[in-house]
């Protein structure tokens, strides 16, 4: 089995948690876009884990692969590493040659090409992402396979410095001597990483073809695709299905399931359009439930009703299989519930969300009401781990049915809590136990 699991909002999904529990079914997870600003949480018996550039299904899976299209930190994917051996003696983790180096140096750019944008700053994580990704396509990027060469290294921070010169004015990389010093950090972080390097396309297509089932891990969502999202407030990635093939290495073709994660409400960390937005109280009241602050900044997500048109563009551009819903068991907790079925504007309906930044201020959402389920106690937990689906209140079903139906896509998989064991099949209507 090759499925793919990505997010269909904004990140902040819970993706962690559903590609962890599906990586119980696959040997080998593979993650191919983005760096450290991801985040992912995964709660288990053993503790609470936050991944920003190792996989969630690094905890169950045996091989684990950092695909070509990533852009890596290499200090910080050491310490991502080294937590990870604590728990997992027997790690077998493979890094692509051919990912893109996120330096010191494009952290800082990160702020001042922020600073720049004013009034269209987009709400970076400042991980440096976005520079190393101009680096990539400028032909003047540093991959990990360079890092075995003070020579390289050296040629090439000074070649993106002097592109970059106006931008690092005043910061500490005007000296030469704190570039160098960069550049011997970076190669002393290659023996660190020297046995995990690998053309790791040839290792997923020999996986393949070996009959390995293989878990393809998207970071961020499909609205953040620097495509397809709302640009410009954006990654700097492509993040929906296909973008696999290119991160990876492998044809889509080959994929067999595509899980579409999408959050019972929307939440968002960053600036830019965001139809279904709730404010004030309300807003606070989910944001404390849901715990919605960012796993790589720390800062208070903006959080709205579930915006239908964009789910459904969503499943559209990643051709999504089946659903994964998370937070359901947060959203239930209020007393008033509403999902967006359609935009509306002076000329008409709208069926698809606007790209012109200026369309987006003339559309209205068109809002469906359901009332609030409660909170899940124990006796309703253990009612569902014994039950199943039906032991759900019937609120909860009612929501779910309703997703189900406006989308024609099942909602395949449930998620309560954080905890791993709390996940539903409703497709064979049993809660499904995983351990591990």
């Amino acid at each position: 089995m090759i499925t793919a699991v990505l997010g269909l909002q904004f990140g902040d999904e819970g993706k962690g948690k559903i590609t962890d529990f599906l990586s119980g079914e696959h040997s080998t997870v593979v993650r191919f876009n983005g760096g450290s600003n991801a985040g992912h949480t995964v709660v288990t018996e053993s503790g609470t884990f936050k991944f920003h550039l190792v996989p969630s299904g690094a905890l169950r899976c045996r091989n684990i692969i950092l695909g070509n299209g990533m852009v890596i930190d290499p200090i910080s994917l050491i310490e991502e590493i080294e937590k990870l051996q604590q728990v997992k003696k027997d790690l077998n983790i493979r890094i692509s040659l051919m990912a893109h180096v996120v330096t010191p140096m494009h952290k800082y750019l990160d702020r001042a090409e922020e600073e720049v944008r004013s009034k269209l700053s987009i709400g970076t994580t400042a991980q440096g992402i976005g520079p190393t990704y101009e680096d990539k396509y400028a032909r003047t990027g540093i991959r990990m396979g360079d890092l075995s060469s003070i020579e390289i290294l050296r040629s090439k921070v000074e070649t993106i410095y002097s592109m970059k010169r106006a931008l690092l004015e005043g910061s500490e990389f005007e000296s030469r001597e704190r570039r160098e010093e960069m550049v011997r950090q970076l190669n002393s972080a290659y023996e660190r990483i020297r046995p995990y390097l690998d053309y790791t396309e040839i290792t997923i297509n020999r996986l393949y073809r070996e009959g390995e089932s293989i878990l393809f891990e998207g970071a961020q969502g499909a609205m953040l695709d620097i495509d397809f999202g709302m640009y410009p407030f954006v990654t700097s990635s492509n993040t929906i299905a296909g973008a696999l093939s290119l991160g990876a290495g492998l044809s889509f073709r080959k994929v067999d399931r595509v899980v579409g994660v999408a959050k019972a409400y929307v939440s968002k960390v960053g600036a830019g359009p965001f139809p279904t937005e709730i404010l004030g109280e309300e807003a606070e009241r989910l944001r404390k439930l849901g715990n919605e602050y960012g796993t790589t900044t720390g800062r208070p997500r903006r959080v709205g009703w579930l915006d239908i048109p964009m789910l459904r563009y969503s499943t559209m551009m990643n051709d999504v299989d089946v659903i994964a819903m998370t937070r359901l068991d947060t959203l239930g907790q209020l007393g008033r519930i509403k999902v967006c079925y359609q935009y509306a504007s002076d000329s008409g309906p709208v069926d698809v969300i606007p790209r012109n930044l200026e369309d987006v201020q003339g559309i209205r959402p068109l809002y469906k009401e359901f009332t609030g389920w409660g909170p899940l106690d124990a006796q309703t937990l253990n009612a569902v781990v014994e039950k199943g689906y039906y032991a759900l209140p019937q609120g909860m079903r009612e929501y779910v049915e309703y997703v189900e139906k406006v989308l024609g896509i099942p909602v395949e998989i449930i998620s309560l809590g954080e905890r791993r064991e709390y996940t539903i099949r409703k497709g064979s209507m049993k809660v499904s136990r995983v351990t591990g």
